[in-house]
Order: structure tokens, then C-alpha cells, then sequence
């Protein structure tokens, strides 16, 4: 009997579920929703005798693909992959996929919606409005994206939908990624880092968790922003140092803050929760409706043709199967 673990938090049993076809082959469906942290030891215990994972963020380190001899592959719910191990997974013929597609369209917008709510300020005048104010005069006073230069720091999929929803607005848009070589992108002009800080009103970020991002807006980036700039991150929550965060924000160095992810999730700062000017959201970015049945039938699907001896495109590490043969 074939086992498939799902951690995925939205997953749901049933004749009607993304799961079922899983079912109709035979597979012991295991649900073990993922809320908040998960330790390898408990990945480990969840994931014993499994021969399919569909997963959140559940840590797959080298020790815990090690102690789960069993395993196939490890469908994982969205596109990065930070916690796993990708090379210690394809040693062991591992393989891992992802649903890409499936969501870049509604980050995209949840980017956007924070974006304008920032630019207008919809939550503090929302609060000023609801305790009683009508403040159409004051230090409320929202700014106009269109005579703003908004700086897109990775331009994959997401970025790209971003820079092109807040162009229509007739904001300026900057953009710096590594892989990209020409001068621009999309009509979108290609700068480096330095001046894409210096420039932007506001700052969203779409880039993976690297050596080279990770706590890549800290204090000193902070000082080199504009004063009263604005940043969004729907990308990865270790992007930002979070108490140089807090501080830029006391000191009105910079103006609000829309974050989707976070250093320790769901652990978020209390100075954060309590300022007026930043927007929280619970890493619900890549969710939908619409989305979340579209990368569980993708997961799904990966998952099936991984037990038929298949090869799915959605896999990130095809020499897995090498390894796996040898």
C-alpha cells in the first residue's frame, strides 16, 4: 500500500477533493496539516513509512531524508523550496516538484492590493474613520502612485505582473535581477541595487531566499532608501531584518510596510502588530480559491506520475532518477 502524506494546511478529504484521484489508485491519504513551526523530528515521525510527501514548508534537511528511506517524492504546495534539501534529496533519488503557475497571478495581486492600500493609506484612514474622524485634511493624506518610482527587486513571473499592474497606474518602474543582462525588461528599466534604493518611493520584493538576500534590507539598506519610502514583501520573510524594520519605521525613515512573510513564522514582532502604518497578512499571498486547487491538482498529479515511474515537468531535480536507478 502507497502511502501520501499531506501536510498542505488547506488539503480536505472527500469524493469531491484535489486528493481523491489519489484515493482512486489506492494510496493511504495521511492529512497532517502544517500550522506554524515543525521541527525535522516531527517530519520525520509524520513522514515515516511515506512514499509521497505533499507539502507546506515542512523542513526536509539531509537527516530527515536520510531517516525516510521510503520516500519518492516531495510535492511541494507553491515554488520555493527553501527547506529542502534539494541535492541531499536527489543523492537519495528523491525527486521534488513544484506547482509553478499556480499562483503568480494571485501574488501578483495581493502585491498590488498592498501596494495601493499603502499608497493610499486605506488601512489608517479605514481606523481614523471607524473611531469616529473625519479627517479629509490631515497627516492622512495619501500620496498618488502614479508620481512614484516603484523598485522591483526580482523580476520572475511575479515581479514581472507587479511592474506591469502598477505601470498601468503610471508609476516609474526600476527593476534589478541578477539574470538579467540588457538594459531593460519589459519596458521596465534594469538598474543595480544601489540605485534601484536610492530612487524607489517604494520597494517590493519577489526574490528567493539565497546566501545573498537573506537579511538583504537591514539597517544600513534602510538609511540608503529614500526617506519615507515604502516596502512591500511577498517574497521571502527572511529578506528583512526585522528590528532594523521596526526601527526604520519608528524614525520615519521609511513610511509603511506591507509584509506577507516574515522571519519566524508566525511569530511576528509585537512593535509590527501595533503600528498603523504597516499591513500584515498571514503568508496567504499565493492564496485563493482558485489557486489552492490548482496547485493541489498539481501536486496531485506530480505525485501520480512519480509512482507510475514517470518523470513529471514539474520536477526541479530529474537526476534524481539517475540516482535513483543506480
Amino acid at each position: 500500500m502507497t502511502t501520501v502524506v499531506v501536510t498542505w494546511p488547506h488539503a480536505r478529504s472527500g469524493p469531491d477533493s484535489a486528493l481523491e484521484p489519489l484515493v482512486q489508485r489506492g494510496c493511504t491519504v495521511v492529512l497532517e496539516p502544517k500550522h506554524g513551526d515543525r521541527t525535522p523530528a516531527e517530519v520525520q515521525r509524520i513522514m515515516a513509512g511515506a512514499q509521497a510527501a505533499i507539502v507546506s514548508t515542512d523542513p526536509f534537511d539531509a537527516p530527515t531524508l536520510a531517516a525516510l528511506p521510503d520516500l519518492k517524492v516531495i510535492a511541494r504546495m507553491g515554488v520555493g523550496v527553501d527547506s529542502i534539501d534539494v541535492s541531499a534529496a536527489s543523492a537519495r533519488g528523491v525527486l521534488v516538484t513544484t506547482t509553478p503557475g499556480a499562483n503568480h497571478g494571485v501574488v501578483a495581486e495581493h502585491t498590488v492590493a498592498m501596494i495601493l492600500s499603502l499608497v493610499r493609506r486605506l488601512p489608517e484612514n479605514d481606523a481614523s474613520t471607524k473611531a469616529g474622524n473625519w479627517d479629509r485634511a490631515g497627516a492622512l493624506t495619501p500620496r498618488t502612485l502614479s508620481s512614484m518610482t516603484v523598485g522591483i527587486v526580482g523580476m520572475g513571473r511575479i515581479g514581472r505582473a507587479v511592474a506591469s499592474a502598477v505601470r498601468s497606474f503610471g508609476a516609474e518602474v526600476l527593476c534589478v535581477d541578477p539574470g538579467i543582462e540588457s538594459e531593460s525588461v519589459d519596458g521596465v528599466q534594469v538598474v543595480d541595487f544601489t540605485e534601484l534604493i536610492a530612487r524607489s518611493d517604494l520597494v517590493s520584493l519577489h526574490m528567493p531566499s539565497t546566501p545573498g538576500t537573506r537579511g538583504l534590507f537591514d539597517a544600513k539598506t534602510f538609511a540608503r532608501m529614500k526617506p519615507g519610502a515604502l516596502i512591500v514583501n511577498a517574497g521571502r520573510g527572511d529578506a528583512i531584518d526585522e528590528r532594523a524594520l521596526v526601527s526604520a519605521l519608528e524614525t520615519g525613515q521609511l513610511a509603511g510596510a506591507g509584509l506577507d512573510v516574515f522571519e519566524r513564522e508566525p511569530h511576528i514582532a509585537d512593535r509590527l502588530r501595533e503600528m498603523p502604518n504597516v499591513i500584515l497578512t498571514p503568508h496567504t499571498a499565493a492564496l485563493s480559491v482558485e489557486s489552492i486547487e490548482a496547485m493541489m491538482t498539481s501536486a496531485v498529479s506530480s505525485v501520480l506520475a512519480v509512482l507510475d515511474g514517470l518523470v513529471p515537468d514539474t520536477a526541479i531535480n530529474p537526476e534524481a532518477v539517475e540516482r535513483a536507478h543506480a
